[in-house]
């Protein structure tokens, strides 16, 4: 029976902590029960008490993981003379932090596709975190309707080109050239 650890993280951190370690060696395959309560040192109950799917699991973990980052932007959108300017600084970062670690984000991926019904709310939750941060740095004194279409179809046009990325169709540089040519031609006017 795994120890308690009365003064450690909390036994939801030991999870999150053990998904994000083993799968960042292993890849999506490594997102397994056994693996993760061996590491965590908790039972399987004690999973599935705060998640209901590996999935899902895996999604929370990666999303808490980027909370700094979004506080950050939010709260203070990058510095920069024009919109497409703002764009593609954050567009840039998220891009090297998602492309640090390929089988993470493959994981996520398959994690994200899954078409799992329990994975629906976190795959909105994902697309809705990273429409804000594109709409914090478009318009950082307050966006108009015409803002938030723009942060969707950059979100939508990011994600597919990480996918590309994530199935060595193309590599992160065509990535962030592609999304420096879509913030151009969306933020040219602006």
């Amino acid at each position: 029976m795994p120890g308690r650890h009365p003064r450690g993280p909390s036994a939801r951190r030991r999870i999150l902590n053990a998904t994000l370690e083993l799968v960042a060696d292993g890849g999506y395959d490594a997102l397994q029960v056994r693996a993760i309560s061996e590491r965590a040192e908790v039972s399987s109950r004690t999973i599935y008490s705060y998640f209901s799917s590996l999935d899902s699991l895996l999604i929370v973990a990666i999303g808490e993981q980027s909370q700094d980052l979004y506080r950050r932007y939010t709260l203070a959108p990058p510095r920069a003379r024009t919109p497409a300017n703002r764009v593609q600084k954050l567009i840039d970062e998220l891009t090297d932090i998602t492309t640090a670690n390929r089988k993470l984000t493959v994981a996520l991926f398959r994690a994200l596709l899954s078409g799992k019904p329990d994975v629906e709310p976190f795959v909105r939750g994902f697309r809705d975190v990273l429409q804000t941060l594109l709409v914090a740095a478009i318009a950082p004194n307050g966006p108009t309707p015409a803002d938030h279409e723009t942060a969707e179809i950059l979100q939508a046009i990011w994600f597919t080109a990480l996918i590309g990325w994530a199935t060595n169709i193309s590599d992160a540089n065509h990535t962030r050239d592609l999304m420096r040519r879509a913030t151009r031609r969306l933020l040219y006017k602006r």
